[in-house]
Parts: C-alpha cells; sequence; structure tokens
C-alpha cells in the first residue's frame, strides 16, 4: 500500500509520488461542500510546482461520493486499494466519514483532518488512525452553552437541529453543558428536520410559538438560510446563534436578508473571508494571492474555499515532518505531536495542538457578534479545556 514501502513494487514514477485520497459531494444534494475539494487540489498544484514535499510530488486524488455513504466506502476502498494513498484526508461528511473510519482504521491507514466535527473522530482509544480537521461539535455548542448562561441567566431555549449523528450530537452537547453551568435554563423546545426537506419554514413558525428567548440554530446550509429568514419575517427576536459552519455572510446571511441576521452570535477559530478586519492580514492575503493565481474562478466571498485552503497546510506541515518516512505510524505521529502550530486562516492566539491522548484539533474559539454587515468580536478568545 505504502508509496514508499513498497517502491520496488511499483513503477519509478509511482514511487515518485506521494498519493493523496478523499471523496467529496461533487454531486447530490450537498455538491456545495465539493468547494473544499476542488482549492485544495489546486493547492497541491501549487506544492508541486515549488517542488512537492521532501522531494516527492503530491498527488491528491479526489472522488465524487454524492454525499451518500455507501458510495464513499466504495471510492475509499478504490483509494485505498487500487490508487495506493498514504492517507485519506478532509473527506467530507460525518455519515461518510463514520461509513469509512472502521475500515481505514482496521487497515492503519492515516485518515486525516476530516471535515467531519463528531467526537468519533477525535477518539484515540477507539480509533487510532483518525483525527477530524475541524473544531469539535461538542466543543463548539459548548462554547455556546457558556455564552448563554453568562448573558441570558434561567434562558428559554428553543433548538432546531438537523436529524442525523450531527444535530443530536450538538444538542446533547448543548443542553448537558447548560445544564451544568445554569440548572434554571430550559431546552423548552427541540425540533429536528430532514435534510431531504425543502424547508423548515414550519418547524421556525414552532419554535417561535414558544415565546423562547434564545434560538439555537443547529442546522446547516439553505437551512439555517431559510431559519434566519423565516424567523425575522414572523418577528421572533430571541438571541439566535448560529454554528460555525453557518456563518458564512456572503452565501448563508446575505440570501437569508442581513437584516434579520442581524445580532445573531456565533463563534470561530478563523479569519472570515471578506471581513474588514482581515483585509490588510498577511495571512489572508496570502491566501487571495494563491487564488487569484491557482484558481482565479475560484469565488473569494466562499469560506470552504479559505478553509479547505487553510486545513491542506497543515497537512503539508504534516508530511513535510515525515521526512521519508511515510509509514502510517510516522504519519499519525506526526499529526498526534503538533504543538502550537500556526495557520494563516486562524485568528492570531489560536493554535492547532494535539497529543497522543487528545486528539481534539482546536480548543479555543473567539465568540463573536453580526452586527448588519460583518462580525464583530464580543470577547477575547475562550478555551475549552
Amino acid at each position: 500500500m505504502l508509496v514508499a514501502a513498497l517502491a520496488v513494487a511499483v513503477s519509478p514514477s509511482r514511487a515518485e509520488e506521494l498519493i493523496l485520497g478523499q471523496t467529496m459531494p461533487y454531486s447530490g444534494p450537498a455538491s456545495a461542500l465539493s468547494a473544499v475539494g476542488k482549492v485544495q487540489t489546486r493547492y497541491f498544484e501549487m506544492i508541486n510546482d515549488k517542488g512537492g514535499i521532501n522531494g516527492r510530488r503530491v498527488k491528491l486524488i479526489s472522488l465524487d461520493d454524492a454525499y451518500s455513504p455507501p458510495k464513499a466506502v466504495e471510492q475509499t476502498r478504490r483509494l485505498v486499494e487500487s490508487d495506493g494513498a498514504v492517507a485519506i484526508f478532509g473527506s467530507m461528511g460525518t455519515a461518510q466519514n463514520a461509513a469509512v473510519q472502521k475500515y481505514l482504521n482496521s487497515r492503519k491507514v492515516p485518515q486525516l483532518f476530516v471535515f467531519a466535527a463528531s467526537d468519533r473522530f477525535a477518539d484515540p482509544h477507539a480509533s487510532p488512525y483518525t483525527l477530524s480537521g475541524m473544531t469539535l461539535f461538542s466543543t463548539e455548542a459548548t462554547v455556546y452553552a457558556r455564552l448563554v448562561s453568562s448573558t441570558i441567566p434561567a434562558a428559554r431555549v428553543a433548538v432546531l437541529y438537523q436529524n442525523d449523528d450531527y444535530g443530536r450530537e450538538y444538542l446533547r452537547s448543548f443542553k448537558a453543558e447548560l445544564a451544568r453551568l445554569d440548572p434554571k435554563a430550559e431546552i423548552i423546545a427541540a425540533t429536528p428536520y430532514e435534510v431531504t426537506s425543502p424547508t423548515v419554514d414550519s418547524q421556525v413558525v414552532s419554535l417561535a410559538s414558544t415565546n423562547a428567548n434564545v434560538f439555537l440554530n443547529a442546522s446547516t446550509g439553505k437551512f439555517t438560510t431559510q431559519a434566519i429568514r423565516k424567523a425575522g419575517e414572523i418577528g421572533w427576536r430571541a438571541q439566535q446563534f448560529l454554528p460555525i459552519g453557518s456563518n458564512f455572510v456572503a452565501t448563508i446571511l446575505r440570501p437569508a436578508g442581513l437584516e434579520y441576521a442581524k445580532g445573531a452570535i456565533s463563534a470561530t477559530p478563523t479569519k472570515t473571508v471578506g471581513d474588514p478586519e482581515w483585509v490588510k492580514d498577511p495571512g489572508y492575503l496570502e491566501w487571495l494571492d494563491f487564488m487569484k493565481k491557482y484558481y482565479p474562478e475560484g469565488d473569494i466571498e466562499e469560506q470552504l474555499n479559505f478553509t479547505g485552503w487553510n486545513v491542506a497546510m497543515l497537512m503539508t506541515k504534516v508530511l513535510e515532518a515525515c521526512g521519508s518516512d511515510l509509514s502510517p505510524e510516522n504519519i499519525m505521529k506526526q499529526a498526534t505531536s503538533l504543538k502550537e502550530v500556526k495557520l494563516p486562516g486562524l485568528i492570531p492566539g489560536i493554535t492547532v495542538n494535539t497529543s497522543r491522548d487528545d486528539y481534539r484539533l482546536i480548543k479555543s474559539l473567539r465568540p463573536q457578534r453580526f452586527d448588519g454587515t460583518k462580525w464583530v468580536p464580543i470577547s477575547g478568545i475562550l478555551a475549552i479545556k
């Protein structure tokens, strides 16, 4: 399997390549998320133009899984068994990554920096070859519970959540932390929606009828947009909280109506594309230069293009640290030995840290409030132990 270990068994050109594999929803209901795969393939083109990594060219094979777990399994097996990927990197989706997690760990194939934020992707004991590339749902939900308990005592909370592992885990983490911090706070309604639903308007109307003063909008994509818009249209003025993956101004808030999103609270470890705070920031300018040269047709208002680039840079740091040893053991050793790693996309003061006993990549977030045009910090960085 391993390019380095089996160099004698493959052609010389193959031996000089470092092959990474990933699956992305290039088709299907979540195709917008494939922006990550598109920008990362361009990123490794840039790396190759600069000489590759430790003298090896990097080939990222990014295959379509249509956001389907069975398809993700099929494509991942191809990447490992036919294409010889030394690691699966940055694959998209909770259900998709969960579907291949046992297979990859049984074969000792690193499953690195996946775009899935469940705690199951940061469990060194159950899945030692799996590492999330995102802030975990539990970390993020804990931050929001702390903000609610400290600013809205005895809150009455209504929750909209996606009816899958993501939504249920998010709700469970928020509920547990809020109960610990403020026993008088109450989740008075929690309404799920299906990813196949055309709209969440009826769910939002139902939640608003409870007169809750906090709205945890734990939704994704178009559903977040719909929920913000409907809450605004019916005049529901509860304090709204938005997940990291649904706080993008250009693609989520603007279609919802910026006036309806005004006052919403979110938290993030990363800089926000297009925000005046970062227009002269060296890391942000580095990304803009990259986009102009390697992905000129890419949308510079799309946060996923920024995030995908940033995570690809982290993967590069790990592979550089591996030197000539691309064994699964060494790749995981380097990926789980990250200390105060700074990335150009992260907010200053937030770094990447991992250890063999703690696979959480990001443990600090900066809370922020939307003022109708941009996100504005409302406190310093909050760290979760």
